[in-house]
């Protein structure tokens, strides 16, 4: 796609607007590519967003068990939205089967809408509370959805912006910015805004350390992604403290603490009321049930078997993290999964010899606080629910820093980002292809060519219609991606 040099100047005027539109573009044609409800959890999310924006909270209280969990209530909304939970069962999590039509319009509730996300923190939700505003149809789940990417495609382009304003890495943007971010971005789901947002908020630690004097961008980006870190997820404090500890190791000097302290004294006091306003929500709210245990402690593997368990699974949670789709039953094509950790490894070997040594002991902290991190939410899952229950997108906030970290000081040359630009282009194009495989026809050997001949189920644009429209939303994202990222380049 050729740009004349007026529209570069543009696109390079405004890079966060021209940014949200290239990253929205892309994952609205993946929201469409998926099946309503095909996202993780996306039902109960649903249901969690239409009682959060008609001002209900919590709900009301229900005993836990192994199958409602302890975070289950029932919400007084009216019932037409519990349907939600009715749809995706044909075919989640059943690879081999196809998705099936089934609007929630044409279905008849059956209890009290329950949700299993009932005692999760609201801030997560909001976004999938305005699309409901609509009513208990198709129609609203789609405006959740959309939202939902505006959502994580402003966070993402304030990160992105954030870097390249400092000469940093653009690449480390691409290697952050998976399939499966791109999808969980593209459906009702906390877990896409908490990832965008500490993509962001990795993003701005540099401007935030580095800079004498803080700019009004760095610190509304560092102030808005940092607080959503915190907000929308029980272990988002954590996760935000550990970033903020990384950051500090990395970019800081001592010399210079009491400045920063002074600079940043709005921004940290902003993101202190955050954690406690989540602390309470965690001990008052979440915490209800968790001293009723479900489970018998004494069955519970040991402190070892569970470390040896979660090294054991770690390889297999970087590839979820990477992309998997749906309910974890369909991963990411293998050379996907090998060229997003090539890209990592890549930027770390690249710039390994002109790091500071400070930014790579942050880097070594940060890569062994992801296995640390799963060990010890594995712990949580068993002593809870006696299951390993970590998935790849409870790890995906921190292993984004580690291509962020790695990339510090890095100015590529303009074929590098281009050879990498056409790669994680092509690399995301497959995987949408991929998963539009298995919910029009399932996953059976050699029958790519069956969803375009006798596709089970289809989007609102037909197989090869969405396919062509994430296709060129695709170039139109490379394209407004190169020239905000080549901007110091011209």
């Amino acid at each position: 796609m050729i740009l004349t040099s007026g529209m570069q100047s543009q696109i390079r005027s405004r890079p966060i607007v021209s940014l949200t539109l290239a990253f929205f573009l892309v994952i609205g044609v993946w929201s469409i590519l998926t099946p309503l409800f095909a996202g993780p959890d996306e039902p109960a999310n649903y249901i969690k967003g239409a009682a959060i924006i008609r001002g209900v909270l919590v709900g009301e209280d229900v005993e836990p068990t192994s199958a409602l969990s302890y975070w289950s209530t029932r919400i007084e909304i009216p019932y037409e939205y519990g349907v939600a939970m009715q749809v995706p069962w044909c075919f989640v999590p059943m690879p081999n089967t196809p998705a099936c039509n089934r609007p929630m319009e044409s279905l008849t509730p059956e209890e009290k809408p329950i949700t299993n996300m009932g005692r999760y923190p609201p801030i997560g939700f909001v976004t999938t509370g305005l699309g409901s505003l609509i009513g208990p149809n198709d129609l609203s789940v789609r405006c959740g959805r959309l939202l939902n990417s505006l959502l994580g495609s402003l966070l993402l382009a304030i990160g992105c912006t954030l870097l390249t304003a400092s000469r940093r890495s653009a690449i480390a943007i691409l290697a952050t910015t998976t399939p499966g971010v791109l999808f969980l971005s593209s459906v009702n789901s906390p877990s896409g805004i908490e990832i965008a947002a500490s993509i962001c908020l990795w993003s701005a630690m540099y401007s935030v350390f580095t800079s004498h004097e803080t700019s009004i961008l760095t610190k509304s980006g560092f102030v808005f992604s940092g607080s959503l870190v915190i907000l929308v997820r029980p272990v988002g404090s954590i996760i935000y403290l550990i970033t903020l500890a990384i950051g500090v190791i990395a970019y800081q000097k001592s010399s210079s603490w009491k400045s920063k302290i002074r600079d940043l004294l709005l921004p940290i006091t902003i993101h202190l009321l955050s954690i406690l306003t989540s602390a309470v929500w965690y001990f008052k709210i979440y915490n209800f049930h968790l001293a009723q245990s479900i489970v018998d402690q004494r069955t519970l593997p040991s402190l070892l078997d569970i470390v040896e368990q979660s090294i054991n699974d770690l390889s297999v949670k970087i590839g979820e993290s990477i992309g998997n789709y749906g309910w974890l039953d369909t991963p990411s094509p293998t050379f996907v999964v090998w060229f997003f950790i090539a890209l990592v490894a890549i930027i770390i070997a690249r710039n390994w010899q002109i790091l500071a040594n400070r930014n790579r002991v942050a880097l070594i902290s940060i890569t062994l606080f992801v296995p640390i991190f799963m060990i010890l939410l594995n712990l949580n899952y068993q002593n809870l629910l006696a299951a390993y229950g970590v998935q790849g997108r409870h790890l995906t906030p921190l292993i984004v820093g580690i291509p962020i970290i790695g990339g510090a000081i890095w100015n590529p040359k303009d074929a590098t980002l281009r050879i990498v630009l056409i790669s994680w282009t092509l690399s995301v194009f497959s995987c949408g292809a991929f998963a539009l495989r298995r919910y029009s026809v399932g996953i059976q050997p050699l029958n790519f060519r069956t969803m375009f001949t006798q596709p089970v189920w289809q989007p609102m644009l037909g197989v090869a219609g969405t396919l062509c429209a994430l296709a060129v939303a695709l170039i139109v994202f490379g394209t407004i991606f190169y020239t905000v990222a080549t901007k110091e380049l011209k």
